[in-house]
């Protein structure tokens, strides 16, 4: 501890000595963890080169963390790099595998920096990286049963992260410092993760000048305001420049928009005589295929046939039921991933390369409903 009572940690490996071997002795070594060769032996061993430390969850009385259990700024990028390069491209294991061991090590890395009040660029970096982990994984493990996948706990960590970047951000602004060259991108990824919040808006109205009129904020404010204003055409055709981690950060509205513009719809295509296109009603709320809107449509009370989607306003919508979402989308997501790899994602080498432009009836005007 130094004179300021900052902590600071002293251990070089990114697994505590004295952990791995007690995890080793205690048999809780993560398969991943473990010297090739060794998993179904009576008594695997740990590979020090990759094995890592875990979340420890801090408890009343336990006494303070030894500082050659705490991994210093360096180490903690270094693990951070060895996760998202080594661990999360691997194909021999289901991705939910892969996201669980990570989310827990990720959330040790954090804690680590927390206990040493580890602020700069290497924070920053990690806390980008970890944005991004956690924005993937929401939307690639969005129709995983809750047994296997928490969304919600996912969404908490991704907002705190977010939140505490939000706060460095605005501190090196203070002093007068660049403490990262992906702020601009950290920044519309916060808009467009909390659509339709004030408290984001109001954010984004008080950042510097330079930042609030990048292409990538002002075309997060652009979607914020469609959002507001219940413009969900204007919305998706906004959503079809976006790359494709902030079309991950999207996604997670897209169920509740779907549910909006489908009021809507049974308001203004209300009449006995009158059926509504499926096909028309899938590319205006971002269907991938007629069936899906189907299904939709069916989950919320509404009658479909044949012929289209019966809209009725007197019949008020259902709140939908499990099989109305959530849906992966290739038309807002994976339309724009173009063989972009994991890692380079997460350690964002492609921020802003991978947008692509739909074209088709948006705004539409050449569409009409059919009697």
């Amino acid at each position: 501890m130094n004179r300021s009572g900052q902590i600071k940690g002293t251990c070089m490996d990114m697994c505590p000595e004295q952990e791995r071997k007690m995890r080793e002795l205690q048999m809780r070594l993560h398969p991943l963890e473990m010297v090739l060769g060794t998993e179904d032996s009576r008594r695997p061993r740990s590979d020090p080169s990759a094995t890592i430390k875990e979340y420890s969850r801090p408890a009343a009385g336990k006494a303070d963390a030894l500082t050659s259990d705490l991994r210093p700024p360096q180490v903690l990028l270094k693990t951070v790099h060895f996760m998202i390069k080594r661990i999360l491209p691997r194909t021999d294991y289901r991705f939910v595998k892969l996201y669980d061991f990570v989310f827990d090590r990720l959330r040790s890395v954090r804690q680590d920096l927390v206990i040493q009040r580890v602020t700069g660029t290497e924070c920053v970096q990690i806390l980008e990286m970890a944005v991004r982990f956690h924005l993937y994984s929401g939307y690639s493990l969005c129709t995983e049963p809750v047994a296997n996948y928490d969304g919600k706990i996912n969404a908490d960590h991704a907002q705190e992260c977010l939140k505490r970047l939000l706060v460095m951000y605005r501190d090196a602004d203070r002093e007068g410092t660049v403490i990262s060259n992906d702020r601009e991108e950290l920044e519309a990824l916060y808009l467009l993760f909390n659509l339709g919040s004030t408290e984001a808006l109001q954010h984004a109205v008080s950042l510097p000048k330079q930042v609030r009129q990048h292409p990538s904020v002002r075309l997060a404010l652009r979607i914020h305001s469609a959002n507001l204003q219940g413009n969900f055409l204007r919305v998706w055709r906004l959503a079809s420049e976006c790359s494709y981690i902030q079309s991950c950060a999207l996604h997670r509205h897209l169920l509740e928009m779907r549910r909006r513009a489908l009021q809507v719809l049974n308001a203004a295509y209300s009449s006995k005589n009158l059926c509504f296109p499926v096909g028309v009603l899938s590319r205006w709320l971002l269907f991938d295929t007629d069936e899906e809107g189907r299904v939709f449509c069916r989950s919320h009370g509404l009658r479909v046939d044949e012929d289209g989607v019966r809209f009725q306003k007197s019949s008020p919508l259902s709140t939908g039921s499990p099989q109305s979402g959530p849906f992966k989308c290739s038309k807002l997501v994976d339309s724009k991933q173009r063989g972009v790899k994991v890692h380079d994602l997460i350690m964002g080498h492609t921020n802003r390369d991978h947008s692509v432009t739909r074209r088709g009836d948006e705004d539409g005007s050449s569409t009409q409903a059919c009697r």
